[in-house]
């Protein structure tokens, strides 16, 4: 796993090898500028995974092909405890994040999946697509804890102007604070260990939609040299064609 400056987004990270990473996460990119479309491209990211609601899409710089894959269903929770809503999450909404994770193993080439800060909803799609494909469990949550020192720099103003609105207790504050700012550990390991309890990750994407040769699918992804995009398209029994860019 590896950071890398993504500009007109943030929190960028790579899994795999620098030059050449099979899955990358980030924060929303609907900024994104010419130069950081570049700075996927070389890395050989070619289709964005979006989990965003729709009324969470602002007009695109890029001309990326992009996937809308709803997390939600509705507006993102804008206060509550991280925890809860992550056990929600893996509880209620097990077929959005294997849609997610299916179109990671689907695609050929290299793709780079987003929310708006690119640690809760993307957080949970990536643990499941790594652990699905074999990688350590303290890889995956090492990953995940490293998103707040991007997020909260970069979201700490809006955050708050967006807290004092909604005119929350202190408490219930704080948590609204932790929930859109900080990725602690103890959130991804409560919603990981409901996961376990259901089987484990592999288990978890079969029961809501994956088949075997996508969980197969990720874990050639994860385990080999990643090949030029020409070679994994020729390669790939799964490709299927995205959508056109929008």
């Amino acid at each position: 796993m590896f950071e890398f400056p993504l500009d007109g987004s943030y929190n960028a990270r790579g899994i795999g090898a620098e030059t050449a990473p099979w899955l990358v996460r980030s924060a929303a990119l609907d900024g994104l500028t010419v130069d950081g479309e570049r700075a996927l491209r070389e890395r050989g990211v070619d289709l964005v995974i979006d989990l965003r609601e729709p009324s969470e899409h602002r007009t695109r710089r890029h001309s990326l092909t992009v996937r809308s894959l709803p997390v939600y269903g509705e507006h993102p929770p804008a206060s509550g405890r991280i925890e809860s809503i992550y056990l929600d999450l893996i509880r209620d909404r097990g077929p959005e994040l294997a849609a997610a994770v299916i179109a990671i193993a689907e695609h050929p080439g290299t793709a780079v999946v987003h929310c708006t800060a690119g640690k809760d909803r993307t957080g949970l799609v990536i643990a499941l697509t790594r652990l699905a494909a074999g990688e350590r469990r303290e890889d995956v949550i090492d990953d995940y804890a490293r998103s707040e020192l991007s997020v909260r720099p970069a979201r700490r103003a809006l955050v708050s102007e967006q807290l004092d609105a909604l005119g929350l207790a202190a408490e219930a504050r704080a948590d609204a604070e932790r929930l859109h700012l900080d990725s602690p550990t103890e959130a991804l390991v409560s919603a990981l260990d409901l996961v376990e309890e259901q089987g484990g990750a592999s288990a978890y994407l079969l029961r809501h939609g994956a088949r075997p040769e996508h969980l197969a699918a990720l874990a050639r992804r994860a385990s080999a040299i990643v090949l030029p995009l020409a070679a994994r398209t020729a390669a790939s029994p799964l490709a299927t064609d995205p959508e056109p860019a929008r």
